[in-house]
């Protein structure tokens, strides 16, 4: 199977951009969305953390704003990632990104979207972008990148076939998100408001709970250090729930690029798990360096809104990087608590690394974890919410796990799918069995 290598910008009708300075934004408005929003992972962009801006600003200070079908195209940072624009669109774009057009007649647009992310333009990418320290793509340089165009069936399978993976891996991710609403907020009902304490202090019964979990929970409080807490409560740090250990140094590993011996997991892994651009190391390391699949792992270092988080390690054995924790209950039945509380201090986590915060990172350190006590309910309440969230953990984890095999399935199949190594009638059926089993 044949294609034609083509330059980007002739298969464009347009290339959108802001101006090359940040704009004025505040708290409220039309949200102005950054680089960090654009992501390879999920289809459409996705932010926890947005600036907004005004009306005015909106009107006169953008050259051209994003329309449903467009992609939006990194040029700073992290080069090459991309995103589609939904219908409808309902944000602007901050600078250092590009919304680029298709030309329907000269090329099927998902099809340009799927091209974009596969390996074959992923390499040009890498090799065309300029900067040691913080990489970028120059928009002078769209024409150099050349884009392989095969026939229009074949376009429109592709496209069609990209998306159809891709929106299962966003569906399972929506359920997650749900899923974790749903874990946090049981966390905070019991541990933060205290709604069954207070509730059985006011003479009435805690909703949803029965009897015997109800008797669980005390019907008054006592002064702490933290403020009123349960009768029979205690307080201790977080740091003393869990053994931390910290990562080796990226060197010691002497990272190799053949993919020989296991993949070393930094903050860049911890979010999009292992691809293309992650190093490995063969080098026999101590086994508390070692990852298995379900730790959990607290990344301590970086941007405090977008790298100071709590993830569960999904994958296969790795190795640890520094400026992330494996964090060891000490008491297994402590896992889904210790996980919850983490996740929850998400947002005292980022202010302690933005005090200390020095060239855009901060950090959060082993003294912060011994400083920052927390609520310690009695064992048999522990378990109690282990039984009820520990299912939904054990759900959340299976979704992502799914979700990260259509990802690796669908990116295997992209290459070969647009060089013509595999015919549609076999990607049809491979495609039909993916989304089958991916339920």
């Amino acid at each position: 199977m044949s294609f034609e290598w083509i330059p980007f910008t002739e298969l464009l009708l347009s290339i959108v951009d802001n101006r090359g300075r940040t704009c004025p934004v505040g708290d409220s408005g039309i949200p102005l969305i950054a680089t960090n929003c654009i992501s390879n992972n999920s289809l459409y962009p996705a932010c926890e953390t947005v600036r907004f801006v005004d009306d005015e600003t909106y009107r006169t200070w953008f050259r051209g704003h994003p329309k449903p079908g467009d992609i939006l195209f990194v040029c700073k940072g992290s080069p090459g990632r991309t995103n589609w624009v939904p219908d409808p669109v309902g944000f602007c774009i901050a600078q250092d990104m590009v919304a680029v057009r298709a030309d329907s007649s000269k090329i099927y647009p998902k099809y340009l979207f799927a091209v974009l992310r596969s390996s074959i333009v992923q390499a040009q990418i890498d090799n065309m972008h300029v900067g040691s320290m913080i990489p970028h793509f120059k928009k002078g340089d769209f024409n150099k990148l050349n884009i392989p165009v095969p026939d229009q069936e074949r376009q429109e399978f592709i496209g069609d076939y990209y998306f159809a993976i891709s929106e299962r891996i966003s569906l399972l991710r929506e359920t997650n998100s749900t899923l974790e609403a749903v874990a946090r907020a049981f966390f905070k009902s019991w541990f933060v408001d205290f709604d069954p304490v207070r509730l059985k202090a006011e003479g009435l019964e805690p909703e949803g709970l029965d009897a015997a979990t109800s008797a669980l929970f005390p019907n008054s409080f006592d002064e702490s250090d933290l403020g009123l807490v349960p009768m029979g409560w205690t307080t201790r740090p977080i740091y003393e729930m869990a053994s931390y250990i910290n990562g080796a140094a990226y060197k010691t590993f002497e990272p190799n690029s053949e993919r020989r011996g296991l993949p070393i997991i930094k903050i860049a892994e911890l979010k999009s798990g292992v691809t293309s651009q992650t190093a490995f190391s063969d080098i026999d390391m101590p086994a508390k360096y070692l990852i298995d699949t379900g730790d959990i792992l607290f990344s301590w270092s970086g941007n405090p809104d977008t790298s100071i988080d709590t993830f569960v390690w999904g994958y296969e054995p790795a190795l640890l990087n520094q400026h992330i924790f494996r964090v060891l209950p000490h008491d297994p039945i402590d896992r889904s608590f210790v996980l919850q509380v983490l996740k929850n201090l998400k947002p005292v986590f980022a202010e302690l690394a933005r005090n200390k915060q020095t060239t855009g990172l901060g950090h959060v350190t082993v003294a912060d974890l011994k400083r920052l006590h927390i609520v310690y309910p009695p064992k048999a309440i522990i378990e109690q919410f282990n039984s009820i969230v520990e299912p939904i953990h054990q759900m959340i984890f299976g979704n992502e796990q799914r979700a990260h095999t259509l990802t690796q399935l669908r990116d295997t199949l992209l290459p070969r799918l647009i060089s013509g190594q595999l015919r549609l009638p076999e990607a049809t059926a491979a495609t039909e069995k993916i989304l089958s089993e991916a339920i």
